[in-house]
């Protein structure tokens, strides 16, 4: 199977942002916020790298 022409589209930021939003609403402390912010960019960070180094 041949992959596509067009590269993938980045949905990660809006992921981000929608589980730190939904996070807010249900009353979440800043600092659980921001370890909540830090967590899923660095597993983003990770996913990205893992898959830079498959290419």
């Amino acid at each position: 199977m041949t992959s596509p022409s067009t590269p993938p589209r980045r949905n990660w930021p809006y992921v981000v942002v929608a589980i730190v939003v939904l996070a807010l609403q249900q009353g979440w402390s800043p600092e659980q916020i921001i370890t909540l912010t830090v967590s899923l960019l660095v597993l983003i960070a990770v996913i990205t790298a893992a898959s830079h180094n498959r290419e």
